[in-house]
Protein backbone atom coordinates (compact mmCIF):
# COMPACT_ATOMS: atom_id res chain seq x y z
CA UNK A 1 0.00 0.00 0.00
CA UNK A 2 1.41 3.36 -1.06
CA UNK A 3 1.85 5.97 1.65
CA UNK A 4 0.38 9.51 1.22
CA UNK A 5 2.82 12.11 0.03
CA UNK A 6 2.09 15.86 0.27
CA UNK A 7 3.66 17.52 -2.77
CA UNK A 8 5.34 20.88 -2.19
CA UNK A 9 4.49 23.82 -4.47
CA UNK A 10 7.08 24.97 -6.88
CA UNK A 11 9.35 27.78 -5.81
CA UNK A 12 8.03 31.22 -6.78
CA UNK A 13 4.60 30.00 -7.87
CA UNK A 14 2.91 33.07 -6.29
CA UNK A 15 5.45 35.50 -7.62
CA UNK A 16 4.69 37.53 -10.73
CA UNK A 17 7.40 37.70 -13.36
CA UNK A 18 6.18 41.13 -14.46
CA UNK A 19 7.91 44.22 -13.18
CA UNK A 20 5.91 45.85 -10.32
CA UNK A 21 5.81 49.15 -12.23
CA UNK A 22 4.21 47.43 -15.24
CA UNK A 23 1.59 45.86 -12.98
CA UNK A 24 0.86 49.24 -11.40
CA UNK A 25 0.51 50.94 -14.79
CA UNK A 26 -1.92 48.26 -16.00
CA UNK A 27 -4.00 48.51 -12.83
CA UNK A 28 -3.98 52.31 -12.94
CA UNK A 29 -5.02 52.27 -16.61
CA UNK A 30 -7.95 49.96 -15.91
CA UNK A 31 -9.14 52.12 -13.01
CA UNK A 32 -8.80 55.27 -15.14
CA UNK A 33 -10.81 53.75 -17.99
CA UNK A 34 -13.52 52.61 -15.58
CA UNK A 35 -13.75 56.09 -14.04
CA UNK A 36 -13.82 57.83 -17.42
CA UNK A 37 -16.49 55.53 -18.86
CA UNK A 38 -18.50 55.76 -15.65
CA UNK A 39 -18.29 59.56 -15.66
CA UNK A 40 -19.49 59.62 -19.27
CA UNK A 41 -22.42 57.33 -18.48
CA UNK A 42 -23.30 59.25 -15.33
CA UNK A 43 -23.14 62.52 -17.24
CA UNK A 44 -25.35 61.38 -20.12
CA UNK A 45 -27.89 59.89 -17.73
CA UNK A 46 -27.90 62.98 -15.53
CA UNK A 47 -28.35 65.32 -18.48
CA UNK A 48 -31.26 63.25 -19.82
CA UNK A 49 -33.01 63.04 -16.46
CA UNK A 50 -32.52 66.76 -15.83
CA UNK A 51 -34.09 67.59 -19.21
CA UNK A 52 -37.32 65.98 -17.96
CA UNK A 53 -37.62 68.52 -15.15
CA UNK A 54 -40.43 71.00 -15.97
CA UNK A 55 -39.16 74.50 -16.68
CA UNK A 56 -41.12 76.01 -13.78
CA UNK A 57 -39.37 73.58 -11.47
CA UNK A 58 -36.07 74.75 -12.92
CA UNK A 59 -37.07 78.32 -12.05
CA UNK A 60 -37.80 77.18 -8.50
CA UNK A 61 -34.37 75.56 -8.26
CA UNK A 62 -32.70 78.76 -9.39
CA UNK A 63 -34.51 80.64 -6.62
CA UNK A 64 -32.57 78.63 -4.05
CA UNK A 65 -29.46 80.52 -5.05
CA UNK A 66 -28.38 84.10 -4.60
CA UNK A 67 -30.19 86.45 -6.92
CA UNK A 68 -28.45 89.23 -8.87
CA UNK A 69 -28.37 92.58 -7.13
CA UNK A 70 -30.82 95.27 -8.20
CA UNK A 71 -29.69 97.29 -11.18
CA UNK A 72 -27.66 100.38 -10.35
CA UNK A 73 -29.66 103.51 -11.39
CA UNK A 74 -26.57 104.73 -13.24
CA UNK A 75 -26.91 101.76 -15.61
CA UNK A 76 -30.68 101.82 -16.06
CA UNK A 77 -30.36 103.03 -19.66
CA UNK A 78 -28.31 100.03 -20.76
CA UNK A 79 -30.55 97.68 -18.77
CA UNK A 80 -33.65 99.06 -20.50
CA UNK A 81 -31.96 98.77 -23.89
CA UNK A 82 -30.95 95.15 -23.30
CA UNK A 83 -34.46 94.30 -22.12
CA UNK A 84 -35.96 95.84 -25.28
CA UNK A 85 -33.78 93.61 -27.50
CA UNK A 86 -34.57 90.55 -25.41
CA UNK A 87 -38.28 91.34 -25.65
CA UNK A 88 -38.06 91.51 -29.44
CA UNK A 89 -36.17 88.23 -29.59
CA UNK A 90 -38.63 86.49 -27.25
CA UNK A 91 -41.38 87.28 -29.74
CA UNK A 92 -39.36 85.72 -32.57
CA UNK A 93 -37.74 82.66 -31.01
CA UNK A 94 -40.83 80.55 -30.27
CA UNK A 95 -40.00 80.11 -26.61
CA UNK A 96 -42.09 77.50 -24.78
CA UNK A 97 -45.13 78.80 -22.95
CA UNK A 98 -44.21 80.18 -19.54
CA UNK A 99 -40.53 80.63 -20.37
CA UNK A 100 -39.26 84.13 -19.66
CA UNK A 101 -35.77 85.54 -20.03
CA UNK A 102 -34.25 87.78 -17.36
CA UNK A 103 -31.27 89.80 -18.58
CA UNK A 104 -28.71 91.14 -16.09
CA UNK A 105 -26.10 93.76 -16.92
CA UNK A 106 -22.77 93.52 -15.08
CA UNK A 107 -20.58 96.64 -15.19
CA UNK A 108 -17.32 94.73 -14.73
CA UNK A 109 -14.81 95.10 -17.56
CA UNK A 110 -14.85 91.40 -18.34
CA UNK A 111 -15.41 89.89 -21.79
CA UNK A 112 -18.16 87.51 -20.83
CA UNK A 113 -21.81 86.56 -21.17
CA UNK A 114 -23.58 83.38 -20.09
CA UNK A 115 -26.94 81.72 -19.51
CA UNK A 116 -27.83 79.84 -16.38
CA UNK A 117 -30.82 78.21 -14.68
CA UNK A 118 -34.27 79.75 -14.62
CA UNK A 119 -33.83 81.84 -17.77
CA UNK A 120 -31.20 84.19 -16.32
CA UNK A 121 -28.66 85.68 -18.71
CA UNK A 122 -25.69 87.77 -17.63
CA UNK A 123 -23.74 90.08 -19.93
CA UNK A 124 -20.67 92.08 -18.97
CA UNK A 125 -19.49 95.54 -19.93
CA UNK A 126 -16.19 94.24 -21.32
CA UNK A 127 -17.98 92.23 -23.99
CA UNK A 128 -20.47 94.97 -24.83
CA UNK A 129 -17.63 97.39 -25.50
CA UNK A 130 -16.30 95.35 -28.43
CA UNK A 131 -19.55 94.75 -30.29
CA UNK A 132 -19.81 96.70 -33.57
CA UNK A 133 -23.59 97.02 -33.94
CA UNK A 134 -26.99 96.14 -32.49
CA UNK A 135 -27.38 93.03 -34.63
CA UNK A 136 -24.16 91.58 -33.17
CA UNK A 137 -25.46 92.31 -29.69
CA UNK A 138 -28.79 90.73 -30.56
CA UNK A 139 -27.00 87.63 -31.85
CA UNK A 140 -25.06 87.35 -28.61
CA UNK A 141 -28.27 87.61 -26.57
CA UNK A 142 -30.15 85.25 -28.91
CA UNK A 143 -27.38 82.66 -28.58
CA UNK A 144 -27.69 82.69 -24.79
CA UNK A 145 -31.49 82.68 -25.01
CA UNK A 146 -31.27 79.64 -27.27
CA UNK A 147 -29.36 77.82 -24.53
CA UNK A 148 -32.29 78.50 -22.22
CA UNK A 149 -34.89 77.50 -24.82
CA UNK A 150 -33.11 74.20 -25.50
CA UNK A 151 -32.79 73.53 -21.74
CA UNK A 152 -28.99 73.41 -21.89
CA UNK A 153 -28.42 74.93 -18.41
CA UNK A 154 -30.50 72.32 -16.57
CA UNK A 155 -28.96 69.53 -18.66
CA UNK A 156 -25.44 70.78 -17.93
CA UNK A 157 -26.26 71.08 -14.23
CA UNK A 158 -27.77 67.58 -14.18
CA UNK A 159 -24.69 66.22 -15.89
CA UNK A 160 -22.40 67.88 -13.34
CA UNK A 161 -24.38 66.58 -10.39
CA UNK A 162 -24.61 63.05 -11.79
CA UNK A 163 -20.87 62.87 -12.44
CA UNK A 164 -20.02 64.18 -8.98
CA UNK A 165 -22.48 61.82 -7.30
CA UNK A 166 -21.39 58.78 -9.28
CA UNK A 167 -17.66 59.30 -8.92
CA UNK A 168 -17.96 60.03 -5.21
CA UNK A 169 -20.00 56.85 -4.83
CA UNK A 170 -17.38 54.82 -6.68
CA UNK A 171 -14.59 56.32 -4.60
CA UNK A 172 -16.51 55.90 -1.36
CA UNK A 173 -16.67 59.63 -0.63
CA UNK A 174 -19.85 61.41 0.38
CA UNK A 175 -20.74 65.08 0.49
CA UNK A 176 -24.21 66.54 0.89
CA UNK A 177 -23.40 69.84 -0.81
CA UNK A 178 -23.63 68.50 -4.34
CA UNK A 179 -25.93 71.20 -5.65
CA UNK A 180 -23.67 73.96 -4.43
CA UNK A 181 -20.55 72.30 -5.81
CA UNK A 182 -22.21 71.91 -9.20
CA UNK A 183 -22.40 75.70 -9.42
CA UNK A 184 -26.05 75.86 -10.40
CA UNK A 185 -26.20 79.63 -10.34
CA UNK A 186 -22.85 80.23 -11.98
CA UNK A 187 -21.47 79.76 -15.46
CA UNK A 188 -22.21 76.36 -16.94
CA UNK A 189 -20.04 74.69 -19.54
CA UNK A 190 -21.91 73.56 -22.63
CA UNK A 191 -20.75 70.97 -25.13
CA UNK A 192 -19.76 71.91 -28.67
CA UNK A 193 -22.97 70.36 -29.98
CA UNK A 194 -24.97 72.56 -27.60
CA UNK A 195 -23.04 75.62 -28.75
CA UNK A 196 -23.72 74.80 -32.40
CA UNK A 197 -27.43 74.25 -31.71
CA UNK A 198 -27.60 77.60 -29.88
CA UNK A 199 -25.81 79.29 -32.80
CA UNK A 200 -28.40 78.06 -35.28
CA UNK A 201 -31.39 78.78 -33.06
CA UNK A 202 -30.09 82.23 -32.20
CA UNK A 203 -29.31 83.15 -35.81
CA UNK A 204 -32.83 82.23 -36.91
CA UNK A 205 -34.29 84.37 -34.12
CA UNK A 206 -32.17 87.37 -35.08
CA UNK A 207 -33.09 86.97 -38.74
CA UNK A 208 -36.81 86.98 -37.92
CA UNK A 209 -36.36 90.17 -35.90
CA UNK A 210 -34.14 92.14 -38.31
CA UNK A 211 -34.80 90.35 -41.63
CA UNK A 212 -31.04 90.18 -42.24
CA UNK A 213 -28.04 88.25 -40.97
CA UNK A 214 -25.80 91.29 -41.35
CA UNK A 215 -24.05 91.86 -38.04
CA UNK A 216 -25.15 88.51 -36.64
CA UNK A 217 -22.44 86.46 -38.33
CA UNK A 218 -20.06 89.37 -37.79
CA UNK A 219 -20.28 88.68 -34.06
CA UNK A 220 -18.36 85.44 -34.44
CA UNK A 221 -15.76 86.98 -36.70
CA UNK A 222 -15.20 89.63 -34.02
CA UNK A 223 -14.96 87.05 -31.26
CA UNK A 224 -12.61 84.91 -33.32
CA UNK A 225 -10.28 87.86 -33.91
CA UNK A 226 -10.20 88.52 -30.17
CA UNK A 227 -9.44 84.87 -29.47
CA UNK A 228 -6.61 84.83 -32.00
CA UNK A 229 -5.23 88.14 -30.70
CA UNK A 230 -5.14 86.83 -27.14
CA UNK A 231 -3.47 83.61 -28.23
CA UNK A 232 -4.23 79.96 -27.59
CA UNK A 233 -3.62 80.40 -23.87
CA UNK A 234 -6.54 82.83 -23.59
CA UNK A 235 -8.13 82.70 -20.14
CA UNK A 236 -11.22 84.80 -20.90
CA UNK A 237 -14.28 83.37 -19.13
CA UNK A 238 -16.29 83.72 -22.33
CA UNK A 239 -13.99 81.56 -24.43
CA UNK A 240 -13.58 78.99 -21.64
CA UNK A 241 -17.35 78.41 -21.57
CA UNK A 242 -18.01 79.06 -25.28
CA UNK A 243 -15.54 77.02 -27.37
CA UNK A 244 -14.94 78.95 -30.58
CA UNK A 245 -13.15 77.76 -33.66
CA UNK A 246 -13.19 78.32 -37.41
CA UNK A 247 -15.39 75.26 -37.96
CA UNK A 248 -18.13 76.77 -35.80
CA UNK A 249 -18.02 79.97 -37.81
CA UNK A 250 -18.05 77.98 -41.06
CA UNK A 251 -21.03 75.90 -39.87
CA UNK A 252 -22.96 79.04 -38.97
CA UNK A 253 -22.36 80.54 -42.40
CA UNK A 254 -23.47 77.24 -43.91
CA UNK A 255 -26.81 77.70 -42.12
CA UNK A 256 -27.10 81.08 -43.83
CA UNK A 257 -26.59 79.44 -47.24
CA UNK A 258 -28.79 76.41 -46.58
CA UNK A 259 -31.73 78.50 -45.38
CA UNK A 260 -31.11 81.32 -47.89
CA UNK A 261 -31.01 83.96 -45.18
CA UNK A 262 -30.60 87.41 -46.67
CA UNK A 263 -27.91 89.93 -45.82
CA UNK A 264 -29.37 92.67 -48.04
CA UNK A 265 -30.10 95.06 -45.19
CA UNK A 266 -27.30 96.65 -43.24
CA UNK A 267 -26.91 95.98 -39.54
CA UNK A 268 -28.56 98.44 -37.19
CA UNK A 269 -26.17 100.73 -35.38
CA UNK A 270 -25.93 101.01 -31.63
CA UNK A 271 -27.88 103.91 -30.07
CA UNK A 272 -26.27 107.31 -29.79
CA UNK A 273 -24.61 107.60 -26.42
CA UNK A 274 -24.38 103.81 -26.01
CA UNK A 275 -20.77 104.02 -24.85
CA UNK A 276 -21.77 106.47 -22.12
CA UNK A 277 -24.34 104.06 -20.75
CA UNK A 278 -21.72 101.44 -19.97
Amino acid sequence: MNSYHNPQPKEGINTSHAHPLVTFIKLFSVITVVLVVSAWLFGRSGAWLASLIPYQQEVSISELYEKPEAIDPDYQAIQDYLESIVSGLEANMDLPEGMHISIHYESEKVENAYATLGGHIFIYRGLLEILPNENSLAMLLAHEMAHVKLRHPIRAAGQNIAIQTGIKYLLGYSNSDLLGQAGLYTQLHFSRSMESAADKEGLEGVYKLYRTVSGATELFDTLHKISVKNGSDDTSPFFSTHPLDEKRIKDLKQVVDDESLSSDFEAKGLPEGFANWL
